[in-house]
Parts: structure tokens; C-alpha cells; sequence
């Protein structure tokens, strides 16, 4: 018996409005509730005022605000740190990528 995720809202965090977009159309065909931020402060913006998603999807090279320093205020913070936080970057390591549940490396 296959059994529905309890949580289905996740958030994209994209810089590229066609990476952002395709992301936002794939989890949405699956049944996800996706909604989007352009960069980490927006993101922040977003998960202050809406509520919290079960996953968010993060670039790390954005203006304004990079998948970094969004990174650093969320382990920071009580009520944002338990949410996972999943790296979708070209620049993804072990080592930038700290505080998240792990990466996916996008090929240049």
C-alpha cells in the first residue's frame, strides 16, 4: 500500500526564471504545492509570512541574498532550522553546503 506524504508544500529558492519554473511545473505535475522565491532573501520573506514548507530546494549562487547566507540565518533561527534544506547548485560541495540535508550538483 503506497501512502501519501503528509506534507506536500515545498519551497524552490532559483535565481534562473526557467530553472525556477521547471522545478515550480515537475513538483507541481507530482502533486507538490511548489511555491518559489528568486533569492534567499525573498525565500526568508516568504517563510515568514506563509506557512512552512516540508523541503526547500536551494540555488547558492543568487544576487541579493546567495543559498549561503540563507543557509547561516536558517540553521540560526529555532523555527526555521528544522526545516530540510536540499542544494540544487552548480557550485555544491561538502563544504559550502553545510546545515543542509545534503546536495544535487547541476551540470553547467
Amino acid at each position: 500500500m503506497v501512502t501519501e506524504p503528509r506534507c506536500k508544500s515545498i519551497l524552490v529558492v532559483e535565481d534562473d526564471d526557467d530553472i525556477r519554473s521547471a522545478l515550480v511545473d515537475l513538483l507541481e505535475s507530482e502533486g507538490y504545492v511548489a511555491q518559489s522565491a528568486v533569492n534567499g532573501k525573498d525565500a526568508l520573506e516568504r517563510l515568514e509570512s506563509t506557512e512552512k514548507p516540508c523541503l526547500v530546494l536551494l540555488d547558492m549562487m543568487m544576487p541579493i541574498m546567495n543559498g549561503r547566507e540563507f543557509l547561516d540565518v536558517v540553521m540560526k533561527d529555532s523555527n526555521l532550522a528544522p526545516i530540510p534544506v536540499l542544494i540544487v547548485s552548480a557550485v555544491a560541495d561538502k563544504a559550502n553546503t553545510e546545515g543542509s540535508v545534503g546536495f544535487f550538483e547541476k551540470a553547467d
